[in-house]
């Protein structure tokens, strides 16, 4: 399982290791599945399809309307398959069975996703500028205050900075995060909510805000943090 642009670390994969990723799973003869959801949302980087660089390997590909197209809560997504040589035909299918018995987009949904793919698109470069403009706002907060780290992200609207809990009150990001939104009502995920190791000591937390907004709850956070550690 694939996702690129990644939720929640922002991550955007290069060519190079989207091919070592289809190298591995060919060498092993499993399929793919990509969550490319936020491909539109990119910052310093060019997105690849994992598709477009898979030969023989399959692929499962899952794409949606709510983040480029800004039609959270209109529910309409899509899934497709590259399989060239038909290894996974009897998944499709099921696939199929599955959508024409259990899932159906409402028609005045799907409609509006035509309108969406085949109607100005200016609206998209021009939200991926303000998003830019707002995480380098919240790297620059994240990076001054203390005991935080963050690795910049790429793409997606999502940070995932790393808390110093050395001789801190808290033992662990769940209790961070709780604590925090206690004291300040400021609102952040805990990373092992993701991934119980490689998440565990991280948070997560979304720049979508306008600056003013952004910075009232880093000035939260800073107080937070310097008054506990």
């Amino acid at each position: 399982m694939v996702v690129n642009p990644n939720n929640p670390t922002g991550a955007v994969y290069s060519k190079q290791e989207l091919s070592n990723i289809i190298e591995i799973a060919s060498r092993h003869n499993l399929p793919v599945a990509t969550d490319e959801i936020y491909d539109r949302i990119v910052y310093d980087e060019q997105f690849a399809s994992l598709a477009s660089l898979a030969r023989e390997t399959p692929i499962f590909g899952l794409n949606g309307f709510s983040k480029a197209y800004l039609m959270t809560g209109w529910r309409l997504g899509y899934i497709y398959v590259q399989d060239p040589v038909g290894k996974l035909r009897h998944i499709w299918e099921g696939i199929e069975k599955m959508s024409r018995v259990r899932l159906c987009a409402s028609t005045p949904t799907q409609k509006a996703g035509v309108e969406a793919l085949t109607g100005p698109q200016t609206h998209i470069p021009e939200m991926v500028k303000k998003l830019k403009q707002r995480r380098d706002f919240t790297i620059k907060r994240i990076e001054s205050i203390p005991r935080l780290e963050i690795a910049k992200p790429n793409g997606a609207f999502y940070v995932f900075p790393k808390v110093d809990l050395r001789g801190a009150p808290w033992s662990n990001d769940v209790e961070f995060v709780t604590e925090l939104l206690k004291e300040t009502g400021v609102l952040v995920v805990h990373g092992s909510g993701f991934d119980p190791i490689y998440g565990q000591d991280h948070f997560r937390c979304v720049f979508l805000p306008d600056e003013s907004m952004l910075s009232e709850a880093f000035d939260a956070i800073e107080n937070f943090m310097k008054t506990h550690t």
